[in-house]
């Protein structure tokens, strides 16, 4: 049954009415129940991106208190493969956007993908229309209500497949995150296929009022992430928390940590035994890196390579892939690497004890039993002159004694 907030109340609508409303849906997965990413009251579990109190939770819905000082409002947890529903509320000639699968920095527009909210009310459908995938995929019609009148939102999205519904009426469909997309011209290709592969939730402050409501989702991740204990390991700014050894350079651009050249590697100051952490990760054409993790630096010459396990990433080793703990275990069921260069991937890495288990993109690699290191740093490696790998929204979180069982999607 559909849940819709009314001046704080809540209203129930018939499956009927919903049955009618999604007829040409395809069904969707059960047991898994829907969970509200806004409670009507609070802006507890999102994240502001611009001004501090520039977006505000008002009568039931999100509102831009600070229109144009916003920037994006994004979850604080990250979804892969997700059914999210809401409703929004355009003024005239109002845009804004549901930012998907973004990162914590620059714009989640492009980081991964917008699906535009736009007063695109009686015009012909283009890639910034309502229901678009901006700059990307133009709706297959105009569905958008006219302002001042509420809307009624759907997406699904489920690996490389995306679907959106506006006002009942399916604007994409099974949609593939394909070469299609570029970012403010179209000669400045940006493909769907090469942004981040999971991300956060945002809507947008474009500078124009807006309102949105009854926002609720399924979170159909493989591997969905806990909602809470993740803290980031790399503040988007500057190195501070890392020191660097061997030839490599490293910078901060745009909020993605940078290497460049190498051999060497750039170590955290901190250090932890049992853990998780992800980050999201690239390199460039033929590039190699890797993540040192239970690591120190070499006692006979800290600029050559560490003693500790290294996460592998390398997209054309056919021994040694991405997803690989170097020389030590091999991806199970997985007979050749599928990042790509030059694409973005998610990485996660798992210690517990003697377990380490790792995933890309939310599909199991390791599973294995090591009792080499028990403890130390994270070092990101730099491999060769030429080489050019990025970082973003590094995130971990310590592990102890009575840190619940993994979910049953880490059983892949």
């Amino acid at each position: 049954m559909r849940l819709t907030w009314v001046a704080g109340l809540i209203a129930v609508v018939s499956p009927l009415a919903m049955a009618q409303q999604y007829a040409d849906q395809p069904p969707r997965p059960l047991p898994l129940e829907w969970q509200p990413l806004f409670d009507g009251r609070s802006l507890d579990g999102w994240v502001q991106g611009g001004e501090p109190d520039a977006w505000a939770a008002e009568d039931g819905q999100i509102v831009i208190a600070k229109p144009g000082k916003g920037w994006w409002l994004r979850t604080a947890r990250m979804y892969r493969d997700f059914d999210l529903e809401l409703e929004f509320n355009l003024s005239p000639g109002a845009n804004s956007g549901i930012g998907i699968r973004g990162s914590s920095q620059g714009d989640p527009a492009f980081t991964g993908m917008e699906v535009q909210v736009l007063d695109s009310h009686g015009q012909s459908p283009e890639v910034w229309s309502c229901g678009a995938v901006y700059n990307a995929i133009a709706p297959a019609e105009q569905a958008v209500n006219p302002p001042g009148e509420w809307n009624t939102c759907r997406i699904l999205l489920v690996g490389d497949t995306l679907n959106v519904w506006l006002n009942g009426v399916q604007v994409q469909k099974d949609q593939q995150l394909d070469q299609r997309g570029f970012f403010r011209q179209p000669e400045q290709r940006l493909p769907l296929a090469d942004r981040l592969t999971t991300g956060f939730i945002a809507l947008q402050d474009h500078g124009d009022p807006v309102r949105y409501r009854n926002i609720r989702m399924r979170d159909l991740s493989p591997d969905p992430e806990p909602g809470e204990g993740y803290q980031p390991l790399f503040n988007a700014r500057d190195l501070t928390g890392w020191s660097a050894t061997g030839l490599a350079k490293w910078t901060v651009e745009e909020g993605t940590l940078v290497g460049r050249g190498g051999p060497g590697h750039l170590f955290s100051d901190a250090s932890f035994g049992d853990f998780e952490l992800r980050a999201f990760v690239k390199v460039n054409r033929r590039g190699n890196s890797g993540i040192y993790f239970r690591a120190a630096p070499n006692a006979q010459n800290p600029d050559t390579w560490p003693t500790g396990y290294e996460a592998q990433v390398d997209n054309h080793d056919p021994r040694n892939f991405t997803g690989a703990i170097y020389d030590r275990a091999r991806p199970v069921g997985v007979e050749k690497p599928f990042t790509r260069d030059d694409a973005w991937f998610d990485y996660r890495i798992r210690a517990e004890g003697g377990r380490i288990r790792t995933w890309i993109n939310g599909r199991a690699m390791v599973d294995t039993e090591l009792a080499a290191f028990g403890s130390g740093r994270f070092a990101l490696q730099g491999h060769h002159p030429g080489n050019v790998i990025m970082y973003r929204d590094i995130r971990v979180r310590a592990l102890g004694r009575d840190e619940p069982a993994a979910s049953e999607g880490d059983q892949e």
